[in-house]
């Protein structure tokens, strides 16, 4: 309900509305005005203390003349002035003591109260445009729409053309509406930007307003406004923030598996929002794969350490062999893609209105165009016709539209009957067509058949054309359309039928490599510790910092090449794990306290595939098998790098050991039935699996 009576200029709290709404009309209005060489002024607001400063008179007042019910005002109103609080003097409360203004912090209530409160600043800005005290900027040709302010909660930008009565009226409904609202403007800390406008009158206009001025482009709502996406420039805050972010981590201090978290869930996160509305150029994308890259293997930008795996491996999905890590370039893409699918559903919203003006309509949609408007306008145009994609139709051949009445759906132009448009099956009928963006209601009012009226040609068709005709009515011929259910745009990619970054990331990352085969029941166990879990993908994959990978990087001479354990043998994967006669009595002493006694293949994949198949059809005895072989790989790789780089060994039994105490810590973590005792375990493992489930 509160969509119904706050006004289209505020985007915040409301479904449907976004906080990139006023963004997008902020800078297509500098776009407009750079381009047009039209005065534009622009006035930052900055509100002090604002949810505690409302006054309740002013608020019960603007419900009043919202038409809110008496008993629901009177409910609200209690909720509100009911509030009590205390002060912390030398760590002691005081006295509870009753309100006078404000709205609650954390109240569930508060943000929409507000966007209530603000609205009356948004009535007195339209009447001062109504009244002729306040021009607008108007943006457009033939219906143009006025922008005069832009409002996130608190957050507003006062927008108007360049006039000394535009600063006067400003100043005055601002003062005004502090006076009624109690919503006080701290002018000191606003800020007046001016497009076209000269640098001495922005200055006297500041000092009328007594606020300081400043230069585009400037942050609004956390974005730039009026700067130029495509130089490496703009970019600069987004990644000095995340080298700040890494500035404060100490890389030593975490394991590969909690770099790789962190990976995911911080730093992957800082470029989100700024890559919702701006397209990344391909050198800033390097950039942040790069310093993502190094974080994860514990370097940095001036000690940079060795890449392991090429990045395009660590972003596949974990079951094609990856880690999961996003890929930027398809990321920005997906969340592009939204507004795409946005600017299809949303067809009333303030921010549509102000893009039909600029770029124009056909049937009531956007146009599309190449070459045209701003660069946020080229990008989304390149979206959407997949330019520089591997499938150019990405987006539109997975969106597609469901007829309900017909009303709201192109006959031609959209994808509608067989999930494919009519000026594309029928691309010579559409040429000829006169009624290019009629609606597939009025066509089928005007009657499909081979005789309707709603074919309408430029000229007389030719046999084959007219063969044409009678392909496209069989195939109208089976379309019933349901009286008022409304029609609506379908996502191919999602069950929701609606548009997801996820689903659209999915299909542009999707894969035939399967980097896994073979191997993928023995990787991202539950039970195992994530670095654990890395350390044996990385075996799988020969990643692992062996001898002879060493010596492949150039990082070892032919001389180093030797086994650390000194049997003579040149130190590969095979070898140091399965073949090496040290760790092989290992493998012995394990087998033997399994209860198995068979000789194992001497290579990873038919080690593997033996050792942890000694289960038969058993889901339980394999999953430990799998728990214990990762135990005993990981002991052999951290004995071995113990003996190098501390130059000791550990004895037989210690390793053999180690391997019951590693395996019994990570079942015992995991499996809630697995409640044994460490001494049960070492003498009986195979009666534990029972528990494994």
């Amino acid at each position: 309900m509160i969509g119904s009576v706050v006004s289209h200029t505020q985007s915040a709290f409301i479904k449907g509305r976004q906080i990139l709404d006023g963004i997008l009309i902020a800078n297509e209005v500098v776009d407009d005005a750079k381009r047009a060489k039209k005065d534009l002024i622009m006035f930052k607001v900055d509100f002090e203390k604002t949810y505690d400063s409302v006054e309740w008179d002013y608020l019960e007042e603007v419900m009043i003349k919202m038409n809110f019910p008496r008993v629901w005002r009177g409910w609200i109103m209690e909720c509100v002035s009911s509030a009590t609080a205390s002060v912390l003097v030398n760590g002691c409360p005081t006295d509870e003591f009753s309100l006078e203004r404000g709205l609650r912090q954390g109240d569930p209530l508060s943000p929409f109260l507000y966007l209530l409160a603000a609205e009356g600043l948004h009535i007195m800005m339209t009447s001062a445009v109504s009244n002729h005290l306040f021009m607008p900027y108007n943006i457009g040709n033939a219906n143009e729409v006025s922008v005069s302010h832009l409002q996130f909660a608190d957050d507003t930008l006062l927008i108007g053309a360049k006039s000394w009565a535009n600063i006067r009226t400003l100043k005055a409904v601002l003062i005004l509406f502090e006076s009624i609202s109690g919503l006080k403007v701290n002018f000191h800390k606003s800020i007046l930007f001016g497009v076209n406008v000269n640098i001495s009158w922005l200055h006297a206009a500041a000092s009328v307003l007594r606020c300081k001025h400043g230069r585009l482009p400037f942050l609004y709502l956390g974005l730039p406004i009026g700067g130029d996406s495509r130089k490496l420039q703009f970019w600069s805050p987004l990644v000095n923030r995340i080298r700040d972010r890494l500035s404060g981590w100490k890389c030593k201090n975490l394991s590969i598996g909690g770099r790789l978290i962190l990976l995911k869930s911080v730093l992957s996160s800082i470029p989100v929002y700024f890559l919702s509305f701006f397209k990344a150029p391909s050198g800033i994308i390097s950039a942040l794969e790069s310093i993502f890259c190094q974080f994860l293997w514990g370097g940095s930008e001036e000690n940079r350490k060795l890449s392991w795996i090429k990045w395009d491996t660590i972003c596949l999905q974990r079951e094609h062999g990856g880690l999961g890590v996003r890929r930027l370039k398809e990321f920005n893409i997906s969340l592009l893609g939204k507004w795409v699918w946005r600017l299809l559903e949303a067809g009333d919203s303030f921010w549509c209105e102000v893009l039909r003006a600029k770029y124009g309509q056909m049937g009531g949609r956007v146009c599309f165009s190449e070459g045209v408007g701003s660069s946020w306008w080229r990008t989304l145009n390149h979206i959407r016709d997949g330019v520089g994609l591997m499938d150019s139709r990405w987006l539109k051949d997975n969106n597609i539209r469901k007829v309900g009445d017909g009303r709201n759906t192109l006959f031609w132009t959209e994808p509608w009957l067989e999930d494919c448009p009519l000026d594309r099956s029928f691309s010579r009928l559409f040429d000829l067509a006169e009624n290019k963006f009629i609606t597939v209601a009025d066509m089928h009012g005007l009657g499909w058949g081979v005789d309707g009226e709603a074919w309408k040609w430029r000229r007389r068709l030719r046999a084959w054309e007219e063969e044409l005709v009678l392909d496209c009515v069989e195939r109208l011929s089976n379309v019933v359309l349901q009286v008022n259910v409304h029609d609506r745009w379908v996502w191919k990619l999602h069950p929701s039928h609606c548009y997801t970054v996820r689903s659209a990331y999915a299909f542009l990352t999707a894969t035939d490599i399967n980097l896994n085969e073979g191997f993928n029941r023995f990787l991202w166990l539950k039970s195992i510790p994530l670095k654990v879990n890395i350390f044996v993908w990385r075996l799988f994959l020969n990643r692992l910092p062996t001898r002879d990978n060493l010596f492949r990087r150039g990082i070892l001479d032919a001389s180093m090449l030797a086994c650390a354990t000194s049997c003579g043998r040149m130190e590969d994967v095979d070898h140091l794990f399965f073949q090496c006669p040290v760790y092989s009595r290992l493998w012995a002493s394990v087998s033997k306290w399994m209860e198995v006694e068979t000789a194992f293949h001497g290579t990873l994949i038919l080690h593997s595939n033996q050792f942890c198949g000694l289960g038969g059809s058993s889901k339980s005895y394999n999953t430990l098998l799998i728990i214990i072989w990762v135990a005993v790989l990981f002991i052999i790789w951290k004995g071995r790098n113990h003996h190098i780089f501390k130059a000791g060994q550990d004895s037989l039994e210690a390793m053999v050991e180690k391997v019951k105490f590693q395996s019994y810590c990570w079942l015992k973590s995991c499996y809630v039935l697995f409640d044994y005792d460490f001494s049960f375990w070492r003498q009986h493992p195979l009666n534990c699996c029972q528990a494994i489930v």
